[in-house]
């Protein structure tokens, strides 16, 4: 998976699970930090 198609679903999942309160604090994220963000809420997403 390249960095635009995680990314851009990241974005997604942020919006649907923006009741967690995560959104104000993206900026301040590292690459990495966001891929760990990325995955759990992609697990989260799964179920």
């Amino acid at each position: 998976m390249n960095n635009e198609t995680w990314l851009e679903r990241l974005e997604m999942l942020l919006v649907r699970f923006s009741h967690l309160g995560i959104g104000a604090d993206v900026t301040s994220l590292s690459l990495i930090e966001l891929w760990a963000l990325y995955l759990y809420l992609s697990r989260l997403a799964d179920g």
